[in-house]
Order: structure tokens, then C-alpha cells, then sequence
């Protein structure tokens, strides 16, 4: 030891200890170099396939997921209304609307509006809902993806049934048309609401 200073002896001659440090820090970076040309192009055909491979199932996956959560929004949506209906003790009605005040016939991936009938002439179409209705519940689009359903309107009276004299279904297919992604919400006569997701056929 030296004026405070530790030595540190090799093969080659003593460095104190940091400057031998700071030395093998710097024959170290000699040693590292960058990736060839070559190198980059098998790393980047290598992501390619890999996204060649997973994105077809990364895309099936979203739209299933999708779906999958619109059809449960919907079946809420009549779950709403039927229970509006009850605690109302009134009309309360469902149909597809583009601007979220009124109905519109065959518009359901526009959305759909659940609102009060009181003067119960409400049919589905434009001007369904007027003066002295009430709107409870705005619904969003589907965006882009279809749905249909078998009737132009869905209607509970106060006692919370349906009151449509048949079943009526909503078929919810996806953008790309994969009936495998399709949902499907069937209405009893009672008026409850249940999905279905097997041997749906999208149009």
C-alpha cells in the first residue's frame, strides 16, 4: 500500500486497482461488435413468419371476443328493460336506432334505444318514440359487425313479459362474416333473453 492506493499486481506489470478496472473495461468493448447484414435479414424473416403464422388466429381471437361482448350487451340490454318495466309498471320498449331519439327500422348495428311507450303506439319505425315517451338507455354501434333481428321492436309490459306472441332471435355475426364468431340471442315468449353460439349461419 502506497499513499493510500492499492496495487494490484499481473503478468504485465501493477496497476493500481481502478485503472486496472477502467483497462479491462476497454479490451471488453473491443470484443463487442454489431449484427451482420445477413444477421438482420434471417432475424427479420423470422418475425415475418412468426406473424405470418400467429396474426390469422390473433385476428379470429378479437373478433370472437368481440362477439362475445356485444351479445352479452345485448341480452343486458333486455335484462334492462324488463326490469324497467316491472318497476315502472309500464311499456317499456327496445328498437335499433341511428341517432339514439328515435327508432329506426332495420338498423340495429347503428344501435338501439330502450325507452317508456306510455301512449303504447310505439312499431319500430321513425317516430315511435314522440311526445311523452322517455328514453332510458342509449346503445352504440357494432362497429362494422351485422346484426339482424325478427322483429322491429321488442316490447315488455308491467308485469316485465314479453310481449311477443312467438320466440324472436337477434343474430350478431362478425365483420369478416365467420359464422364460427357468431352469436345469437333468442327471445322467449316470456321475454327472456338467452345466447346461443353453435350452428349459427352468417348471411
Amino acid at each position: 500500500v502506497l499513499a493510500g492506493v492499492m496495487f494490484i499486481c499481473n503478468s504485465a506489470k501493477c496497476l493500481p486497482a481502478r485503472a486496472k478496472s477502467i483497462l479491462n473495461y476497454m479490451m471488453n468493448i473491443k470484443k463487442i461488435r454489431g449484427f451482420t447484414v445477413i444477421e438482420l435479414m434471417i432475424v427479420v424473416a423470422v418475425i415475418g413468419i412468426l406473424l405470418a403464422v400467429g396474426l390469422p388466429g390473433l385476428q379470429d381471437t378479437i373478433s370472437r371476443i368481440g362477439t362475445n361482448t356485444q351479445a352479452k350487451t345485448l341480452v343486458s340490454s333486455l335484462n334492462f328493460a324488463r326490469s324497467e318495466s316491472i318497476k315502472r309498471g309500464t311499456l317499456v320498449s327496445i328498437c335499433s336506432s341511428s341517432n339514439g331519439t328515435d327508432c329506426a327500422t332495420d338498423s340495429w348495428a347503428n344501435g338501439w334505444i330502450v325507452f317508456v311507450d306510455n301512449n303504447s303506439d310505439a312499431d319500430g319505425s321513425a317516430g315511435s318514440v314522440d311526445v311523452g315517451d322517455e328514453i332510458l338507455r342509449v346503445y352504440q354501434g357494432l362497429g362494422g359487425n351485422a346484426l339482424s333481428f325478427t322483429a322491429d321492436l321488442q316490447q315488455y309490459d308491467p308485469q316485465g313479459f314479453g310481449t311477443n306472441a312467438v320466440a324472436r332471435t337477434f343474430l350478431l355475426c362478425p365483420a369478416d362474416g365467420n359464422a364460427a364468431n357468431a352469436q345469437s340471442v333468442e327471445i322467449s315468449v316470456t321475454g327472456r333473453g338467452r345466447r346461443i353460439h353453435e350452428g349459427l349461419a352468417c348471411p
